[in-house]
């Protein structure tokens, strides 16, 4: 439980970073309902599909590395590091878009 908190935290505050950042710099206007509608499904989706890439690098997780040199390596071992989260934080903000813009009707997030 611990880890999923951490995770919905990571995610909040990346969120928060991305609205401020669109918010001031963007000519989208969802209003203040849609940004807190995307804070918070932001928050929970990409924090959810980051906790599931952990669960997914837990099972999952070589014990050993064959490689062919140290740069191989080291793109092996960053990606078994932070790989599988990234991955299912991108699957998370995506579901994060799709419900923006099909089930709320905020057509500035389709593209």
């Amino acid at each position: 439980m611990d880890r999923y908190i951490r995770y919905l935290i990571i995610s909040f505050v990346l969120m928060f970073v991305m609205m401020l950042v669109t918010v001031f710099n963007s000519h989208v206007s969802v209003g203040f309902l849609g940004w807190l509608a995307f804070l918070v499904s932001g928050t929970l989706l990409t924090g959810t599909g980051a906790f599931i890439g952990r669960l997914f690098l837990d099972f999952v997780r070589p014990d050993i590395y064959l490689t062919t040199g140290a740069v191989d390596a080291f793109y092996k071992r960053l990606f078994w590091s932070i790989g599988p989260q990234f991955i299912g934080g991108l699957i998370g903000f995506m579901a994060t878009q799709g419900f923006m813009s099909n089930v709320l009707g905020y057509a500035q997030f389709s593209g």
